[in-house]
């Protein structure tokens, strides 16, 4: 019976190393050919890097090192003729002393203090990858990569603007699935492809926290809590501890870098935030009315009570709070294309005392965030319940892929709001391979079609 389950293409050498006999795995042998594919001349650049960081000592060694990684990674993309945005560092500004009462500090250029390293794993089982497979790596000005902070690098990886991983913190971005061979043969071939992260401008990673590859997003002046682990994204202006629990939300926050989008050096100028909330306060109470008090049409709230529990809403592009108040017994999430909404959200969240709202920037109709990251997590039946959409593509075959999306991020019998005039004039064609129609909803003053996944 076991033969049964045992995979043949799988071989296994015996060799004898006590014997003297000098046996090398597939990347080790790589990295001692003549003729090395890129995967692993990307994979000896990273550790030659390693071992430079370690060199650094002071602020000086630390922005040139900074300049020195940038050189290598480009110098590796123009031999493999890749795009010049391929490996993309920015170390343009110079180092800013910022005095303040009775001190002060440098913000330096891109930096890496000792010890700060890029890596990436599993790179055995890609030695057939072609130049352009490899992931590219993109960093913003005044980043920080504090002491002996590490960075998987073996999916794309985007740092914006004034990003900080502070001492000690991982992005490990490999994980391995249950149902993949346990401890000594779990390394062999799982999570050689990684889904891209992307650390957005000002995100901020404790001492010693760890992102596990599900975390594909950390939001904007976010801020992971020391010594924390997640491995699920988090949302824009929130503070989160372990397993992504919202520990606080900072609208005001939101509110003063969306609004007036300040430069680095304008941000760090800003001081009083308590001043900066108390105006934002007097802005929102003057400008939000309330929401209406519309309720979920009733086979949706039937859906959400089952099993008890909060169960997952994703928002795509609510105009205002009215949709977070008619699923406000859930756990939300928000993508919209624009953040310049996301402080009315959280301020409504903190106000109703709701530790479950994230939102994120960057609406893509053709790559939906899941609800941890990627399109499942450790094959569990994951997903959202409820979708509500405010707005599709209006071209016919970006719509069907959009639609495709949706069912992909929805769970199996979960329900769908699409907005009524996007569906365009063939909607029971649009939707015929992955939901049932059922009926027209009205909705906070819209027009929705309501929809259930097969």
């Amino acid at each position: 019976m076991l033969k049964h389950y045992m995979d043949a293409s799988v071989g296994i050498y015996p060799i004898n190393l006590l014997a003297g006999e000098r046996e090398l795995g597939g990347l080790e042998k790589s990295l001692v050919s003549v003729a090395q594919p890129p995967i692993t001349r990307y994979v000896q650049t990273l550790r030659d890097l390693r071992k430079l960081s370690q060199t650094t000592n002071g602020h000086r060694d630390e922005i040139n090192f900074g300049v020195t990684f940038k050189e290598r990674l480009q110098g590796l993309g123009a031999e493999l003729q890749l795009p010049d945005e391929h490996f993309s560092i920015n170390t343009a500004g110079a180092p800013l002393i910022v005095k303040e009462q009775t001190g002060e500090h440098l913000i330096a250029p891109t930096h890496f203090e000792n010890g700060a390293y890029f890596s990436h794993p599993h790179a055995d089982h890609q030695l057939g990858y072609s130049a352009c497979q490899l992931p590219s790596i993109k960093i913003g000005q005044y980043v920080r990569f504090g002491r002996n902070s590490a960075i998987n690098a073996g999916g794309d990886v985007d740092i914006g603007d004034g990003v900080w991983l502070s001492p000690g913190s991982q992005l490990l971005r490999q994980d391995h699935d249950p149902f993949g061979r346990p401890s000594i043969g779990s390394r062999t071939v799982a999570m050689t492809s990684l889904p891209p992260v992307k650390l957005c401008d000002y995100a901020w990673v404790g001492r010693e926290a760890i992102v596990g590859w599900n975390a594909d997003y950390l939001g904007k002046a976010s801020i992971v809590g020391i010594r924390t682990f997640v491995n699920t994204w988090v949302g824009d202006y929130s503070v989160v501890g372990d397993h992504g629990k919202v520990l606080q939300y900072l609208p005001f926050k939101a509110y003063l870098m969306e609004t007036y989008q300040p430069t680095i050096e304008q941000t760090l100028q800003v001081s009083d935030w308590a001043a900066v909330n108390a105006d934002w306060l007097t802005v929102y109470r003057d400008e939000c009315t309330p929401e209406s008090a519309d309720v979920l049409p009733e086979e949706i709230t039937k859906l959400l009570k089952i099993n008890g529990g909060k169960k997952l809403v994703l928002l795509i592009d609510p105009a205002d709070n009215a949709q977070l108040q008619a699923a406000s017994s859930q756990a939300i999430d928000v993508i919209a294309g624009s953040r310049l909404g996301f402080a009315n959200h959280l301020q409504w969240a903190q106000d109703q005392g709701h530790q479950h709202v994230r939102v994120r920037a960057g609406l893509d109709f053709s790559a939906l965030p899941f609800p941890s990251a990627g399109e499942f997590h450790y094959r569990r039946k994951l997903g959202y319940s409820l979708v509500i959409t405010n707005s599709a593509p209006s071209e016919h075959q970006a719509r069907q892929v959009f639609v495709s999306e949706l069912a992909r991020v929805l769970a199996a019998g979960a329900y769908l709001l699409y907005p009524h005039h996007s569906a365009g004039e063939n909607a029971a064609e649009l939707f015929r391979s992955a939901f049932v129609l059922c009926r027209d909803v009205a909705l906070n003053g819209k027009q929705f079609i309501l929809l259930k996944k097969r």
